[in-house]
């Protein structure tokens, strides 16, 4: 089985992975997090939040959102699982790059993580805040090369942030504030030509299905249903 959910932050919203929901599946099923799974975040914290997640019954898959502490993040080798390159926290800890496509359970998901922090004028660079929370050129062309690889066709996209054309919607529903970064225009151009049955973000801490293709997660989790 297959889940998804928004941000985590480490342990402030970790009460949701302990869903009755989620309490009979198996290290063979996955909850994805859409980005600020923080589990590296404070790094004299790092092995005890990497036991407390890699503890769940499940799997953990996320993609990165901004508040990650990327310096730790990218010193795990990268392998390549179900299809893409990830960071591997632990046996059931897996982090989905930037611009990857994993086929999971007859799925093909295309993942994207990232974003803005709007408060970084008060966070330390280094320590509470990391410039690769944006995405680079080089990403969106691996990520581009991906799609193009799969006939720009995948079932599901995973991202923090959201595209362009999202913002105005996402501005009705969120108390954060909406600044238009490159990582929104990385998503629009992953999105152009893209054939896709939906689209999950988080990022903006509230949960609305936006439109027949955009829902924004944080508490809530949705199941992926099997394959027919």
């Amino acid at each position: 089985m297959i889940y998804i959910t928004g941000d985590t932050h480490g342990q402030i919203d970790f009460g949701k992975l302990l869903s009755t929901k989620l309490m009979d599946l198996t290290v063979n099923d996955y909850v994805i997090i859409c980005g600020d799974c923080g589990v590296l975040f404070f790094p004299d914290e790092k092995e005890k939040m990497i036991e407390m997640y890699s503890s769940l019954p499940f799997t953990i898959l996320f993609v990165d959102g901004n508040h990650e502490n990327f310096e730790l993040l990218k010193g795990y080798p990268i392998e390549h699982w179900h299809g893409g390159k990830v960071h591997r926290l632990s046996d059931t800890l897996i982090h989905l790059m930037r611009g990857q496509v994993f086929e999971l359970e007859g799925y093909t998901f295309f993942t994207f993580g990232g974003g803005l922090s709007i408060d970084k004028a008060f966070r330390e660079p280094g320590i509470s805040w990391w410039s690769e929370e944006m995405p680079t050129d080089e990403e969106l062309e691996e990520g581009l090369k991906n799609l193009a690889q799969h006939g720009n066709k995948v079932d599901f996209v995973l991202t923090h942030d959201c595209p362009t054309s999202i913002e105005s919607l996402v501005g009705l529903y969120t108390w954060k504030q909406i600044k238009h970064t490159k990582s929104n225009e990385v998503l629009e151009k992953c999105k152009e030509g893209l054939a896709y049955t939906h689209w999950y973000f988080g990022h903006y801490h509230f949960d609305r299905r936006l439109s027949e293709k955009f829902t924004c997660l944080y508490k809530n989790i949705i199941r992926i249903l099997p394959k027919k």
